[in-house]
């Protein structure tokens, strides 16, 4: 009896596992839920990008489906996409924001659950825009310390005021009747009246800039330490936690920065800090001479590289002749497919001998990190998309040279499953 009894409890823990592995085969390569997701699919981390218009492709999960996406540049809103079928729990968009000058920019993406899930923001992607930083012509401002206003209680001893009356040789007997007021007031003296003995007024004891004048595009932190006991302290006319802390902010133009501490709703202690935004110079000297731009065929078959059974890719060569008198540094191609959420890419070109023309290989799996996502097109290669290109150097000055955007046409293999 008990060996029937436990046959039929070995035979039920396999049905359960049976059962296990089944669904599990029926779920694919689904990934579990990890909750909320944002991220950057282009440009990568340490791209450079030109100065003007630059796009960003952010990708978005939430379980119980994405609200909308938003676009950070340098800790600042740059732009936002909100997706028609809020169920859905995959979103991608690709959304723009303006480079203002040589410099670096900090990017995040943010999804946003649809369902009231709250926010996700993205790993930090880093872009650069090339250009030399001028040299600053005026000297470096002296950043002011903060001082005390009129309306400061300072914690000293109040020393007698000279308005006080000497007491009279005779003393006044005491009447039977009140003495009324005298009609004339004694007006208040300038001395500011003690602290209390429970709390401090509050005292602005630091603050400070990490630069005072900065090339347009960068950023600057601002540091702050404020003594006593303030009811609410103010940057730049935001609240801010805490009796010391540290801001960041990127100014587009020069301007003056404002730290408050308030007793009340009142303006105890203030302090100002001024930053001077200056524009970066121009280029004024030629880069290099790029000429007699190649390529080495004018298609390739370019597969979907997740597919299971598609062709080898081919590739493309460009090449392009590139001399200055002042030597050549950093000479790159910079290419994509000309598709709605393409992104551009560089890759180094390198010369093969002495004197002879520079060139770069692209493959079909750099074509694939370019357009991200994929376009399905059915189970055949013989979409056609146009490859666009330029070709970039400096000189040993730093110059830069960009030749005229070329274009090659392609061959676009997707199978769709």
């Amino acid at each position: 009896m008990k060996s029937n009894r436990r046959y039929r409890a070995i035979l039920a823990g396999l049905l359960v596992v049976t059962t296990l592995i089944l669904a599990s085969c029926a779920q694919g390569l689904v990934a579990l839920d990890m909750g909320p997701r944002a991220w950057v699919g282009g440009p990568p981390d340490g791209s450079e990008v030109p100065w003007g218009t630059v796009s960003v492709m952010c990708h978005g999960y939430a379980g119980g489906g994405v609200s909308h996406l938003e676009l950070w540049v340098n800790g600042a809103f740059a732009n936002r996409a909100t997706n028609t079928a809020p169920d859905s729990e995959y979103f991608t968009a690709s959304m723009t924001f303006e480079t203002t000058g040589p410099g670096r920019y900090v990017v995040h993406c943010r999804t946003y659950g649809g369902d009231g899930g709250g926010m996700v923001q993205s790993d930090p992607v880093n872009l650069t825009v090339a250009g030399e930083e001028p040299t600053p012509t005026t000297e470096e401002e002296e950043i002011p310390t903060a001082t005390p206003t009129a309306t400061e209680a300072p914690p000293t001893e109040v020393p007698p005021t000279s308005t006080s009356v000497p007491p009279t040789p005779t003393q006044v007997p005491p009447t039977s009747t009140s003495i009324p007021p005298t009609s004339t007031r004694i007006p208040p003296t300038s001395t500011p009246l003690p602290p209390s003995p429970t709390r401090v007024p509050p005292r602005i004891t630091s603050f400070e800039v990490s630069k005072s004048q900065i090339t347009l595009g960068e950023c600057v932190t601002f540091s702050y330490v404020v003594a006593g006991s303030p009811d609410a302290i103010f940057f730049d006319g935001e609240g801010v936690g805490g009796p010391s802390g540290s801001v960041d902010r990127c100014p587009t133009a020069t301007r003056e920065f404002e730290l408050t501490a308030e007793v009340g709703g009142q303006v105890v202690d203030r302090a100002t800090v001024t930053v001077v935004v200056i524009q970066p110079s121009p280029t004024v000297n030629a880069g290099p001479s790029i000429t007699n731009i190649q390529e080495s065929s004018d298609h390739m078959d370019w597969p979907d590289v997740y597919c299971n059974y598609c062709q080898y890719p081919g590739q493309v060569t460009i090449s392009a002749n590139i001399s200055d008198p002042d030597g050549v540094t950093g000479p790159k191609l910079t290419y994509r497919i000309n598709a709605d959420g393409a992104q551009w890419q560089s890759i180094g070109m390198n010369q093969v001998q002495t004197g002879g023309p520079y060139s770069a290989v692209i493959s079909g799996e750099s074509l694939q990190h370019s357009l991200n996502p994929p376009v399905p097109t059915g189970p055949s290669c013989t979409t056609t998309r146009t490859l666009q290109y330029y070709v970039q150097a400096r000189d040993g000055l730093r110059n830069l040279s960009k030749s005229a955007t070329g274009t090659v046409t392609v061959h676009y293999c997707s199978i769709v499953r």
